[in-house]
C-alpha cells in the first residue's frame, strides 16, 4: 500500500525530473542558459529586495538574455538560487502572465537589504 509520504516523495521526484529536462533542453538550445540564468537571478536580487519571477525573467529578456523554450526553464535557475540563499520565498504575489494567479514572492538575501542595526 502507498502512503502519503510515497505519494509526496514521487510527485517531488517527478516534478525534478520534470524540471531538470527543461532545463537541459535550454543548455542545449543555448549553451549555458541555466548559467547565465542563475547569473541573472544573483544580479537581480543586488538591486531589488522583493520580486516575483516574472519580473525578473522580463528584465533578463530586456537585457539580452535569450527566452528559453520553455518559460519552466527557469524554475530549475530559481530553486538552485534559493538553495544557495541568493533569493528566500516569503509568500505569494500575483502573476499577469498567469491571468491574475498566485506566484511565488521572492525576498533577496544579498547584503544590500540587509537592515542595519
Amino acid at each position: 500500500m502507498t502512503g502519503l509520504f510515497d505519494l509526496i516523495q514521487q510527485d517531488k521526484a517527478a516534478r525534478d525530473f520534470g524540471m531538470t529536462a527543461v532545463a537541459n533542453h535550454a543548455d542545449e538550445n543555448s549553451p549555458r542558459w541555466t548559467d547565465r540564468a542563475f547569473d541573472w537571478i544573483c544580479k537581480y536580487a543586488e538591486s531589488h529586495s522583493t520580486f516575483i519571477s516574472e519580473e525578473c525573467t522580463a528584465a533578463a529578456h530586456a537585457a539580452g538574455l535569450p527566452e528559453a523554450h520553455d518559460a519552466r526553464a527557469w524554475g530549475h535557475p530559481f530553486r538552485k538560487a534559493a538553495k544557495k540563499l541568493v533569493i528566500k520565498r516569503i509568500g505569494f504575489g500575483i502573476s499577469n502572465r498567469r491571468h491574475q494567479s498566485s506566484t511565488p514572492l521572492w525576498n533577496s538575501l544579498h547584503p544590500n537589504f540587509w537592515r542595519k542595526s
